[in-house]
């Protein structure tokens, strides 16, 4: 089973690399709210992997040419594996558009690929700041606890990943193999300076 979910999660990491980010709709917000309330209700495995693609899109349209630039650069140089490459474009990226939280959940995937999870969940907290619903956010942040033996603060993660998208394959089963487990409830749930919500 744990094989089969970190197979999904990677399954997200290829829906988030191949998100369009050419659109320039600046106004996501209410085709967001839109998306996620009919991600919440579908069945069809089609709909739901169409719903999915379209949130990542959303989450990676940049109506700034600049910024639309930095951002595919830095997912080709992740994609070709120039890690520290990615890495400084994304820095750049996120120091003239700090509230872009995809920007930020970019650069903490290349950090998690380099194996630098401290840095990768710094960004993570970072993203889901801006962007509350992050469930590719929550999963990330949901794995690295999990290999950090942060047993409850990966099943608080992973929750709040379900909470927003409730197809993740495989994530009933991870959250009930870590509760089981064990580990004490801390009072920062994430991690991140903050409740969980």
């Amino acid at each position: 089973m744990r094989n089969v979910f970190r197979s999904c999660l990677a399954a997200l990491l290829g829906l988030m690399l191949g998100a369009n980010v050419m659109a320039q709709n600046a106004g996501s917000g209410p085709v967001l709210d839109t998306l996620f309330a009919k991600l919440q209700s579908a069945t069809d495995p089609v709909a739901i992997q169409t719903l999915e693609a379209a949130i990542w899109e959303q989450w990676t349209m940049v109506p700034d040419q600049q910024q639309r630039a930095m951002m595919l650069r830095g997912m080709a140089e992740m994609q070709q594996q120039q890690f520290k490459a990615s890495v400084e474009t994304y820095t750049q990226l996120i120091e003239i558009a700090p509230d872009l939280s995809e920007a930020w959940n970019k650069r903490a995937t290349v950090h998690w690929l380099m194996g630098n999870f401290k840095a990768s969940l710094a960004d993570i907290c970072e993203t889901v700041k801006r962007e509350p619903r992050h469930f590719g956010a929550y999963s990330g942040l949901g794995m690295i606890r999990a290999e950090m033996g942060e047993n409850a603060r990966a099943v608080a993660a992973f929750e709040l990943a379900r909470k927003w998208n409730p197809h993740i394959v495989g994530i009933d089963g991870e959250i009930e193999r870590l509760k089981a487990m064990g580990g004490d409830v801390p009072a920062d749930p994430l991690g991140c300076g903050r409740l969980s919500s």
